[in-house]
């Protein structure tokens, strides 16, 4: 099995669900020994774990990983037949599944944001620091500082808009510990950035983003929570991974949307244009512009669906887009989309489906087209609406 013709995405996904035959498992122990590919598998399998919604202990954990070192061992022995070999897949698959939960739950640290509320209830946009400084990215006054090293210059273009350069253009080739950021968006705001090597992105509402103040030599890697579109500066050299709560993402340059709020129990990925390859559960699907990956986190079920793309993400210019969409999804968005909390005492379930477009500073028209829609009235508070017969 040649390097070049090889995905590497799909063998780890065969290891992880026991379908690896031997010489695959033969390449997997030699790709496995470079420190670079065990941390991006160590990665990959967490995100396995979660969408597999696989548990583990302690004791787990310790006995998983001898297991694991024993299994990769006598895999590649020559007096064990291919039945045997099987049997050892299918028992490490099963422990190694469990580690990755443990791992998971022992570095809350590597996490993007430590609970939802923590980003529905910030006040203002906040920008952490690789230092662990934070700063309100919403201030008038804002002056931020330059990144790692003084070779990159972090810049306000202008209120909801920060840019990372690179100074020196040889910097980003070459040996160098990453440094992260992190960009928290509450409800009610939507933010922008352009990363170091181009890749220009929009943070809608509760959601965030971490990510290096500078790529390196290899993949370009980020980690996301909530609803982000990306236009991905092309290079052939370093993919960019997106990595999610049920979704990784892979491509080389392209615009997509990752939407992982898990409304509904649903997670999804929408390609605007370009190509991309989504990893989520047991599934790796190349996907074609105007396609929706959609994956459901309580079944494990995986949907590709033809979309309008382009008008689904025109949240990043400032349009709420609602199609054909039931009661309780619109409460959510609107939610997110104005910061508002709206409360429904009517005691009446709607079952009315709902469409319409909605700019981001008028609240007031969007609640009052939804109860001229449903027969009702409302009354506003300062962070409230109320919904009333």
């Amino acid at each position: 099995m040649e390097m070049e013709t090889f995905n590497i995405n799909e063998l780890l996904i065969r290891i992880l669900s026991n379908q690896a035959d031997q010489k695959e498992i033969v390449y997997f122990s030699k790709w496995i020994e470079n420190e670079r590919n065990k941390l991006y598998f160590d990665k990959f399998r967490k995100v396995w774990n979660l969408s597999s919604g696989r548990h583990a202990d302690q004791k787990m954990v310790e006995a998983g990983l001898e297991d694991y070192r024993q299994f990769m061992r006598r895999s590649l022995s020559p007096k064990h037949n291919i039945k045997r070999v099987w049997r050892m897949i299918s028992a490490a698959a099963v422990v190694i599944l469990g580690v990755f939960a443990l791992l998971r739950l022992y570095e809350p640290e590597k996490n993007i944001v430590p609970a939802e509320k923590e980003i529905s209830h910030s006040k203002g946009i906040l920008l952490t620091l690789s230092d662990g400084k934070k700063v309100n990215v919403l201030s008038d006054f804002l002056v931020l500082p330059d990144g790692a090293k003084d070779d990159i210059k972090i810049s306000k273009t202008n209120e909801r808009e920060i840019v990372y350069e690179v100074k020196d253009s040889l910097a980003e080739v070459g040996d160098f510990q990453l440094a992260y950021n992190e960009i928290i968006v509450p409800a009610g705001e939507r933010f922008s950035l352009r990363l170091s090597d181009g890749t220009k992105v929009w943070i809608n509402s509760e959601s965030s983003l971490r990510y290096p103040v500078r790529f390196g030599k290899g993949r370009r890697e980020v980690e996301v929570r909530g609803n982000v579109y990306f236009e991905v500066t092309r290079d052939t050299s370093r993919p960019f991974v997106v990595w999610g709560r049920e979704l990784v993402t892979e491509v080389l340059g392209t615009s997509f949307e990752v939407n992982l709020y898990g409304d509904g129990d649903e997670t999804s990925a929408t390609l605007v244009e370009g190509k991309v390859r989504v990893l989520v559960g047991k599934h790796a699907v190349v996907m074609k512009p105007d396609e929706q990956i959609v994956f459901n986190t309580k079944s494990g079920d995986v949907e590709i669906i033809k979309v309008d793309a382009a008008n689904m993400v025109r949240w990043k210019d400032g349009v709420l887009v609602i199609d054909n969409e039931r009661f309780d999804n619109v409460v959510w968005k609107l939610e997110r989309w104005y910061g508002v909390t709206i409360i429904n005492e009517t005691e009446k379930s709607f079952s009315q489906l709902f469409s319409g477009e909605f700019d981001r500073e008028d609240v007031r028209a969007a609640i009052e087209t939804i109860c001229v829609n449903l027969g009702i009235r409302y009354r506003m508070n300062k962070d409230s609406i109320i919904l009333q017969k």
